[in-house]
């Protein structure tokens, strides 16, 4: 009876879950399984137990491009089980973007998760380096190495279609493709239906010889109340209809075809767009990847618009990172002008930017290191290194170790400043929460009833999501520390269960009587997959604990409270002048007021008040910006204790 009981406690645990981590180590070849459950238990899912698995196996002294440094893909609870917005993983390893080689994450959608989880593993950790190019075919409880000498040198395209033919069209793969291969740093981890993730990721992939990780399953997680589940998918459709995604390009020369949707996702997405050519090529691009090249083509007369779209493409063949590359050619251009570069010195004819000759010279460059190029691979932070002082004043705001260092600021948005300074990257689906509602209360300002969110809709939403009846009020620091907590807790969770950025949280609706959203909705879905029974405020505990996790592994790795809990210096002393989806930089003030933040920068002490009260929230030392030991006892992570008090060597983290 005993045994039966444990069984039946297993079983009951196990909802939305195999139970079961591959880890693979490349040098030695084994394959081994990691029991899922304890971490789950703890950490949640998703980036809550890759942070987790880190911190366990990545030595603190490991390179990027070393052997012990691990690739950990994680599903997350609700992965594979039909619940909306819920296709996504997260991939979590050392990045050599990074100045210094740090910790990173990333985020990707499409199909391969549910394919990992369809395939009978909860997640993926990938060590070691091959002796010759594999790659690694999942499926059904298997997993095998298999020979990638045919394909380790192809693009992305040419890898989808091999693996495609050898294993079946119902494979999903991640691949890297030639600037991963060739260790640019800012090569990305690339899926098919065009999913992505930066940091680096893909040229770690091809540091340790692994060409591709293919997945196929036929199996799928149990859950707990099926019935709960569906009516819960139709409210959260119902919540989430809106308006159409836009159409950038010239409506005469590419059109909008349509939405794009990830594994059983019946949501309506405003990141993932299907758009057909003149020639009738119908192509599949996604929010920030889709405008690499955009604003160049569109101010160079004649160029065909499909120049941009193709750009995209392009990027993604070769696996290099679009925000990266917009970076390159706009320090490319800003030094073309100033005099500092030239055709000789760069091997480009940069009076051709806008083209597609000038866009594809460029990638292939970078991607196969020839000439310029090979220090363009290293990323710009690395390139000013070598290039000296007078190519990195050219460097715009955006440039950073990974991501866009000036999207959303400070500047603008107050509270920002908090999601900025504590993050290793570019944190954009924290950043989402705030300048999406933001943005549709500007066209609701613009255009009366265009939106649902009216100033009180926007009030309401911000008191209730963000935790202070101050938290609206753009124009002062009151209250966003909280905001800041709540929207970090709630994202670190948000990425753990796996919901997409593009509808959770779900803060406003056009189909509620009185158009606010729902703070609810992610707890209740994860009851009824896993036949638990927690609430809003436990799901943020699980993000507070994964936030603090984070924060150790930074501490280990040599950030520094003292210099490293800020924002980039551009946000003090350069007005800001626009905002995407915000131009005038309008932001709600006291009561009614409206006003612009435009040629506004952030003030040094406004910005100490708000970090001084997010230490004192958070139950951390005000002095070392480390969590006491009575919070480490209370979020369970006591065994973090040490790294608190004896954190190590500091290194300055240079990525700000």
């Amino acid at each position: 009876m005993d045994e039966d009981k444990k069984a039946d406690d297993l079983n009951s645990s196990s909802y939305g879950w195999w139970g079961k981590i591959l880890k693979v180590d490349l040098s030695s070849e084994s394959i081994t399984e990691i029991d899922t459950l304890p971490y789950a238990d703890r950490f949640l899912g998703g980036r809550g137990i890759a942070t987790r698995l880190y911190w366990e196996y990545v030595p603190a002294a490991a390179g990027a491009f070393d052997p012990e440094n691990h690739l950990i893909f994680m599903t997350g609870p609700l992965t594979a089980t039909g619940a909306q917005g819920a296709s996504r993983f997260e991939v979590v390893g050392k990045s050599p973007m990074l100045m210094p080689e740090g910790f990173c994450y990333g985020n990707m959608g499409g199909f391969w998760g549910p394919g990992l989880k369809r395939a009978g593993f909860d997640g993926l950790m990938v060590c070691g380096k091959a002796r010759r190019p594999v790659y690694l075919f999942i499926s059904d409880g298997k997993a095998k190495l298999q020979d990638a000498d045919i394909i380790h040198l192809e693009g992305v395209k040419q890898v989808g279609t091999y693996l495609k033919q050898k294993h079946g069209k119902n494979t999903h793969f991640i691949t890297t493709g030639p600037a991963g291969m060739n260790l640019c740093r800012n090569a990305n981890l690339m899926t098919d239906n065009e999913g992505s993730a930066t940091g680096g990721f893909g040229a770690v992939l091809g540091s340790k010889n692994l060409k591709a990780i293919a997945v196929k399953g036929t199996q799928s997680p149990r859950i707990s109340d099926p019935e709960e589940l569906k009516q819960l998918n139709r409210l959260t459709i119902k919540l989430n209809q809106r308006e159409a995604s836009f159409n950038p390009f010239p409506e005469d020369q590419i059109s909008h075809a349509g939405k794009a949707s990830c594994f059983q996702c019946g949501l309506d997405c405003i990141m993932r767009s299907t758009f057909k050519t003149r020639s009738n090529r119908e192509v599949v691009r996604k929010c920030q990847a889709m405008f690499v090249y955009f604003s160049w083509v569109m101010g160079r007369p004649g160029e065909p618009a499909e120049t941009a779209l193709d750009a995209t493409g392009l990027c993604n063949n070769l696996s290099l990172c679009t925000m990266e590359m917009n970076n390159i050619i706009q320090w490319i251009s800003a030094g073309y002008k100033a005099g500092y570069l030239s055709d000789s010195k760069t091997g480009l004819e940069i009076d051709k930017l806008g083209t597609w000759e000038f866009f594809e010279g460029l990638c292939n460059m970078i991607a196969y290191r020839q000439g310029f190029g090979d220090v363009l691979a290293e990323g710009l932070l690395r390139a000013g290194e070598t290039l000296g002082m007078e190519a990195k004043n050219l460097f715009a705001n955006e440039v950073a170790g990974v991501g866009d260092g000036a999207t959303y600021s400070a500047r603008e948005y107050l509270m920002n400043g908090l999601l900025y300074a504590f993050e290793p990257r570019q944190p954009i689906a924290m950043l989402h929460e705030i300048s999406r509602i933001i943005g549709y209360w500007v066209m609701n300002l613009q255009y009366p009833g265009s939106t649902p969110v009216s100033a009180d809709v926007y009030r309401a939403a911000a008191a209730r999501f963000w935790g202070h009846e101050k938290a609206w009020d753009l124009n002062s620091h009151e209250g966003k520390a909280m905001a800041a907590t709540r929207i970090i807790d709630r994202t670190y969770a948000k990425d753990s269960l796996l919901l997409c950025d593009s509808c959770w949280p779900l803060m406003f609706s056009n189909h509620t009587k009185d158009k606010k959203g729902d703070t609810t909705m992610e707890a209740r879905i994860f009851n009824a997959v896993t036949g638990k029974n927690l609430d809003e405020k436990a799901l943020l505990k699980y993000g507070e604990t994964i936030f603090n996790q984070q924060r150790a592994i930074l501490l280990r790795e040599g950030w520094d409270p003292k210099t490293d809990d800020t924002v980039a210096e551009f946000n003090f002393t350069d007005p800001v002048q626009t905002v995407f989806m915000n131009p005038e930089v309008l932001v709600p003030g006291e009561g009614d007021i409206v006003l612009s933040r435009k040629g506004q920068t952030l003030d040094r002490e406004v910005f100490k008040k708000m970090r001084d009260e997010f230490y004192q929230l958070r139950g951390w030392n005000p002095e070392t910006g480390c969590p006491t030991a009575k919070k480490l006892y209370e979020l369970g992570l006591s065994d973090l204790d040490s790294v608190f008090h004896d954190p190590g060597g500091k290194q300055h983290f240079r990525n700000k």
